[in-house]
């Protein structure tokens, strides 16, 4: 994986190509950026080639903070897979996802790539708040 930042002497680029990637639900590639203590992955590239469909599934813990990096993300909530209700999400677009939502997501027409970010719900505020000063 990636070194600790203690261990880094300088920026560098992260050769994403060159990292370990596992098939998860039977469609997508998955490849962890950076994992927990326990070795699950807490920040993970998702690739879909056009044309897959990653089956509904929910997720048991944790926000997940998903980024469209690439393509155009075709996304449902629900428990079954119905195209006339799925929200086209162009590259740029942030989806906020809480444990418990049943969802699908699917590369209609071309590929995709999202970058998702696991979050302990319990540490952290869900939404936005306007005029919210933030603090590094």
């Amino acid at each position: 994986m990636v070194p600790p930042a203690s261990s880094a002497e300088q920026t560098s680029l992260l050769d994403t190509d060159s990292l370990p990637r596992k098939k998860v639900y039977g469609v997508a590639d998955l490849t962890p950026l950076a994992v927990s203590e326990a070795g699950t992955p807490v920040v993970a590239l998702l690739d879909l080639r056009a044309g897959d469909v990653v089956p509904p599934h929910v997720t048991a813990s944790g926000l997940r903070l998903l980024t469209v990096l690439q393509g155009n993300l075709s996304w449902g909530d629900g428990k079954k897979v119905d195209q006339a209700v799925e929200r086209i999400y162009p590259a740029g677009s942030i989806l906020m996802l809480p444990a418990g939502v049943y969802h699908w997501a699917a590369a209609r027409s071309e590929d995709v790539r999202i970058q998702l970010v696991l979050l302990d719900e319990a540490a952290t505020v869900t939404k936005a708040t306007p005029g919210r000063e933030l603090r590094p």
